[in-house]
């Protein structure tokens, strides 16, 4: 199955750690084209998941080399916080246009 094939070469991990960082990918590619900067704050809020168990799964997303850090402003003004986006490369392509295929139908 191509898209079985797609997810070992981009998480070659267990399937319960695949599981996770597909899952945060698919939400960091989902959210990323609204109008509020994608932080790992907002995806802690968002899944219920403490920020140190989302901090752990984002880096390895930027280690795997599919997602990176961008330094903004944060809501308040005042500090700093990351924006994450999807890396635009040969693995992400494969991962996009998957998650776009299935999220096609829906309405």
């Amino acid at each position: 199955m191509l898209l079985e094939r797609i997810l070992e070469e981009a998480f070659p991990e267990s399937g319960a750690a695949r599981l996770q960082r597909v899952g945060l990918f698919t939400l960091i590619y989902l959210m990323q084209s609204g109008e509020h900067a994608v932080t790992a704050a907002r995806l802690a809020a968002m899944t219920g998941q403490d920020d140190a168990n989302i901090a752990r799964q984002v880096k390895k997303l930027i280690d795997l080399g599919l997602v990176e850090r961008t330094q903004i402003v944060n809501k308040q003004g005042r500090g700093r916080a990351y924006k994450l986006t999807i890396k635009q490369n040969g693995k992400t392509k494969r991962l996009a246009k998957a998650i776009d295929k299935a999220t096609s139908g829906r309405k």
